[in-house]
């Protein structure tokens, strides 16, 4: 009896506090929710920050790397005569090549390209089911009409900024501000994007690498010998082995 009594002001005691407890809830609640709100608001901000504004101007090609193109059309970056071809493989819709190109290739750039060691050539590889891939492509040769940096800072662009364009249905405005903020001709630009003069060539890149075999991208070959990616698992896998066999080159073996 004296139990029951005891609960019951229990119980009694907690439905007496309840309201203001309740209004205190509803307040720390809503402090809460602004405050994930202006966090959310600001990660956002630093997000698209960090989209539009890449870590380095990628209008700006590495110091002393020489860059060119080849007499089959692909471009190239490093010593034309150097020792070792490194060939990647890659589609600029592709996440997995935006990864390499813009979280691994500075790295190997600086150790191998620009000491003279690798010529490191990018030979479009579209996959199917990517609708953007082909027009990516088309512009980063458009912009290599007006010279082979040119190429590469439109390539830098594509790789760093490719949410922006990658879901839309016509990217062409998108890619013509990246050829303006780089410094191009737009208009002659324009003019060649418009007129898929390239979309042949392009077609053909794929058509190449298909007979390769490409097992998917981005992939590499190390003078001409494809680099064996089975069971590799991740981007820094495939890298990984590619400097193995980069090394393995450059040591004659």
């Amino acid at each position: 009896m004296s139990t029951r009594s005891q609960r019951g002001r229990a119980v009694q005691t907690k439905k007496s506090g309840g309201a203001s407890r309740a209004l205190y809830l509803v307040m720390g609640a809503a402090v809460l929710l602004v405050i994930a709100v202006a966090a959310t608001i600001a990660l956002q901000n630093r997000q698209s920050a960090a989209t539009a504004t890449p870590g380095r101007d990628p209008a700006r090609p590495a110091t002393g790397v020489a860059t060119g193109v080849g007499a089959d059309g692909f471009f190239f970056k490093g010593n034309a005569d150097a020792p070792v071809t490194v060939t990647e493989f890659s589609d600029y819709q592709c996440p997995g090549c935006a990864y390499y190109a813009t979280i691994l290739a500075a790295q190997f750039e600086q150790e191998y390209v620009a000491t003279g060691k690798v010529r490191f050539v990018y030979h479009e590889y579209p996959l199917n089911g990517h609708i953007n891939g082909v027009p990516a492509a088309i512009a980063a040769r458009c912009a290599g009409e007006q010279g082979a940096d040119n190429y590469w800072a439109m390539h830098d662009y594509l790789f760093t900024n490719q949410r922006q364009w990658s879901g839309q249905p016509n990217p062409q405005a998108q890619f013509v501000a990246y050829a303006r903020q780089i410094g191009l001709d737009t208009a002659a630009f324009e003019r060649c994007y418009t007129s898929n003069r390239f979309r042949d060539a392009i077609n053909q890149a794929k058509a190449s690498g298909d007979a390769l075999r490409i097992p998917g991208t981005p992939s590499f070959a190390v003078n001409g010998q494809l680099v064996d990616t089975t069971g590799a698992s991740s981007v820094e896998e495939i890298y990984v082995r590619m400097r193995q066999a980069v090394d393995r080159a450059l040591a004659g073996q």
